[in-house]
Parts: structure tokens; sequence; C-alpha cells
């Protein structure tokens, strides 16, 4: 069943309530999900919409069974991180990184667009060469080593939180060891070397060279290689490309596998040997976006000074510099699974919804309260500049900090982490930065 905005996923490392549907193809659906500790992340379903054969379904899970069998084995700061594979047949879930961004295309578009139609400085192309060289040689070292086959600047993310590229969508990657056999296609026309497109050559490690190349070849020129040739030079482009730079794309591009570079590594090597790279992250000087505060504007304050951020994506104080954080309560109902809920006022009332009395607590809790036990006013949690309080409300059942009950109209401090009972409802209050770095 397709899921929906709102509704919770639960999975083996924790629960995910998805918060917004941000892509869908024929075969499923993207969200940007939240999980209980109130990181964003990705979940991928992958839902049979009867729009293709059922041939092309069955094919199309092997492809997301991959994804996640590399993804969730990798932990490298320039490659997407798979953190779980869900399985509720006939639909997969794929939960992954939130990689907060644009893709390489995007940003080279902009770029271009905002400079004339100029394509990026050879030292910009230079570091993200580099960037993306140390991705590929980190696969191609892993058990197993893994040819990712199909680069291209759609394929790379600029991690605007992390400030690096990194590589995504490994559908069509494979494992090269002897063990298990690489097949051809699969690639993208002009950037894939003529070895994918035949049944009779071997695919190695310089498959990935030539696809490097061929995307850095558009990043300096504009344009991409023509499809199963080598570009003979850069002759009209912009003469301020280094020769030594010139020749490492040249002989990336080779169309014989055995005049290119033999591995990623190798490529970085010389690629740093030029000295050309900037010496800060690869697309800071091409303007590539910031991160950005996704959690509501309301429940965001700074730490330091006490200020609340003035615009919906800030993620520094205006005032100080200090990354700003966010207020939530985090549920733990008995039988279903935890859920964050944003305290989005300085003074926020915690209760009970009794519409017959007209009562409406600001953080609302009936759903999570089947008995009844929580009060319509329960408690009140108030921010006074960085600090935080809790007043408890005169109730038949008690507000508990901690283990320890609170006598009712008192008012105590309230601390990042504090277990909450509110009856025999339990909560954590949770204060983290809007961005994790």
């Amino acid at each position: 069943m397709l899921l929906k905005p709102g509704e919770q996923l639960q999975g083996a490392h924790g629960s995910y309530e998805m918060i917004e549907v941000i892509g869908q193809g024929a075969y499923g659906t993207v969200f940007r999900a939240r999980d209980t500790e109130g990181n964003f992340v990705v979940v991928k379903q992958l839902y049979d919409t009867g729009s293709g054969s059922a041939e092309d379904f069955e094919y199309q899970r092997k492809l997301f069974h991959r994804e996640a069998e590399i993804l969730t084995q990798v932990n490298y700061p320039k490659i997407v991180h798979g953190i779980e594979l869900i399985e509720r047949d006939p639909d997969l879930f794929f939960v992954m990184e939130l990689v907060q961004g644009h893709s390489l295309r995007k940003v080279f578009d902009d770029w271009r667009i905002a400079n004339s139609n100029q394509p990026f400085p050879p030292e910009t192309v230079t570091a993200v060469g580099i960037e993306i060289c140390d991705a590929l040689h980190y696969l191609h070292q892993l058990p197993g080593q893994i040819i990712y086959r199909d680069l291209k600047p759609e394929n790379v993310m600029w991690d605007a939180n992390q400030q690096v590229c990194k590589l995504i969508d490994f559908g069509t990657a494979r494992f090269s060891a002897k063990s298990r056999k690489v097949t051809q296609g699969l690639g993208t026309e002009g950037y894939a070397p003529p070895e994918l497109y035949s049944t009779r050559a071997d695919v190695t490690f310089s498959a990935d060279v030539f696809t490097i190349g061929a995307v850095m070849y558009e990043l300096l020129t504009g344009e991409s290689p023509e499809p199963k040739s080598t570009p003979r030079d850069f002759r009209g482009f912009d003469p301020r490309i280094p020769d030594g730079l010139k020749t490492i794309v040249l002989t990336a591009l080779q169309l014989d596998p055995l005049r290119r570079y033999q591995t990623a590594g190798a490529m970085g090597d010389a690629l740093r040997a030029l000295g050309l790279q900037t010496t800060g992250p690869a697309l800071q000087a091409v303007g590539a976006p910031r991160a950005t505060n996704l959690h509501p504007l309301l429940s965001c304050f700074c730490p330091h000074c006490g200020a609340v951020p003035r615009t919906e994506r800030a993620v520094f104080c205006g005032k100080c510099r200090t990354p700003i954080h966010t207020v939530m309560l985090r549920v733990l109902p008995r039988n279903t699974p935890p859920t964050l809920l944003y305290l989005q006022k300085e003074q926020s009332i915690l209760g009970r919804t009794d519409p017959d009395t007209g009562i409406f607590p600001d953080v609302d809790l009936s759903r999570f309260d089947a008995g009844r036990y929580v009060s319509r006013r329960h408690a009140t949690i108030k921010r006074d500049g960085t600090q935080f309080f809790i007043t408890a409300h005169r109730s038949l059942n008690p507000t508990r900090i901690d283990g320890f009950a609170i006598a009712p109209e008192t008012t105590v401090p309230l601390q990042d982490g504090a277990r909450l009972e509110f009856a025999d409802l339990i909560c954590n209050f949770v204060i983290r930065p809007v961005v994790q770095q």
C-alpha cells in the first residue's frame, strides 16, 4: 500500500514519519521523512502502480535490492549512506540519509545561467574531480570491488550541510569480484565507456575512470563528449584550462581501457599533483547552496542568546551566529511508534482536547491517550530566554520529571533529554540543532 504524508513506517532501526512527497515515478514514491531522533531522512517506496509489465517491475525490484545492499554497507562521507531496507511484501522501502543541497547538474546549470553560459573554472572542476575520484576509489577498494558505472552530474549531490560532493543512485552499480560477474549495459550515453555496450569486453575500474573524465569534460566545456569517440583536444574552449588538466581528462576518456588510468585512485593522485584545487569545499567558489532549516520556524531559537530566527530557512542566529536549535517532545506511546511534536510557542499548554468544553491545548496528546488519563490542561512548558521550565497543573494524575512527581502549580527547570510523564504517557524533552554537522 502506498504511504501518505503523516503515516508511520516501522523498521528494525526505528520508526519514520512521512513528511512530504519529494519525488514520484512509475515504480514508487520518494518521501522526506523524520526519524524518532528528529533527523530528516529519505524513504524510497517501490510500489507497483501497474503502469509497466510484471517483468519490468521484477527488474526494478532487483535494482532496488542491489542499491540497498550496497549503500547499507557503505559508510563514507562522499557517498550517500543507506540506513535500512524494510520489506512489506509486495512493497519495499529503503531508508537513507537526506542530502541537503542540489545535484551537480543543477549547481552547474545555475552557475551557467548566472555567468553568461560559462562553464566552471578549472580549479572548481579539479576539486570536484578529486572528490569523485575519492568516492569511486573507496568503492573499488571495498570487498567485492564495486564498479559504479553510471556517473553523471545528475548522480552527484552537493551536500550543503557537510560541504562535500556525494554519489547517489546505486541501482546500476555492480560487484567486480570474480565470484560476482559484472554485466554490460546500463550506462548513460555521453558518459559511458564503449565496453559497457560490448558483450565481449571486460568491465574494470577503468570504466569508472572514463565516466569521471566525461563529467569533468562537461564541467570544463559545457558539452558532454561525443558518444564512442575521444575528444582530440580542448580547442575553442577556455584557454585558461591548464595543459596538465587537459591531459588528465583526455587520458581518462581514451576508448581503449588500457590507455586510461586504471583506477580512480590513480586519476585522483594525478589531479592532486596539479596543485589547482581550491583550498575550501569543492563547490564553495561557485556559490553552491547552503544547508537550510527544515524544522518549523516557530519551534526554533538560539541557545546562546535566546533570539528567534527571522527567516524560515536560517541555520545560524542573526545576532551571534550560534547554530539555531529546535524544541520537540518525543512521545512514546505504549502500542504505537514514537512520534515527535514540535513546541511552537514560548509557552505551550500540554493536554487533551475537549471540544465539548472548548478546550484545545497547544500540544494535543489526545491521540496517544486512549485511556483518557491526561488532563485537559495537564502541564505547561515555557521558554525564558535560553532556559526551559515545566509547570504541573492540578490533575487527578500527576506530572513527573525523571521519575519524580511535580507538585501542582509548581515550576521546575527542564533540561534536554528529560523524561516526562503525563499520567501514564511517557515523553522525552528534546533540544537539538536544526542542522546536524
